[in-house]
């Protein structure tokens, strides 16, 4: 059969190729690639009963491809009280508008509602996510622990919903 565009290919050119190690990626390549496929912005609403998730709540949106915005690891909790609340509040409503969608955790408070009122308003995508009776189904991080480790048996239940999402 005569070659494809006058290139001969053959398996070891081709397995050579595959396996070669490729050097790191430049800033400015990395920059490229940014550019090109953005990853979308999730602002992440928790309330503060539920502050203490915060990291895992972080994983999972990177894990899932997206950028997470959560309030909580940017502002502490609400800067340990050295700044009024309600500036604090204020720069949440921003970040909120600024994101392309909203993940909420757990059950809301007054103030995640608010949040999510001003995320609609904005016409952006409101998904729902339960955490709280279990965090086995929605991150595997955390799955892989309880899998390994006896000491929470009896004490947490995973829910047959758990780790599923509704849009709204």
């Amino acid at each position: 059969m005569p070659p494809v565009s006058g290139v001969v290919k053959d398996a070891e050119d081709i397995l050579e190729r595959i396996f070669t190690p490729r050097p790191k990626a430049s800033p400015a390549e990395q920059a490229e690639r940014v550019l090109r496929r953005p990853r979308r912005v999730v602002y992440c609403a928790i309330s503060n009963r539920n502050f203490y998730w915060r990291q895992h709540i972080s994983k999972f949106v990177l894990d899932e491809g997206a950028v997470p915005i959560v309030p909580f690891m940017l502002f502490d909790y609400y800067l340990l009280h050295t700044v009024p609340k309600e500036t604090v509040r204020e720069a949440f409503n921003n970040l909120i508008v600024k994101c392309d969608e909203m993940w909420v955790f757990g059950s809301t408070s007054l103030g995640v509602k608010v949040q999510i009122g001003i995320a609609k308003r904005f016409h952006k995508q409101v998904r729902y996510y339960d955490i709280t009776t279990s965090p086995i189904g929605w991150s595997p991080s955390l799955r892989r622990w309880f899998a390994t480790n006896d000491s929470w048996r009896g004490s947490v239940r995973a829910p047959a919903s758990a780790g599923r999402h509704r849009a709204r």
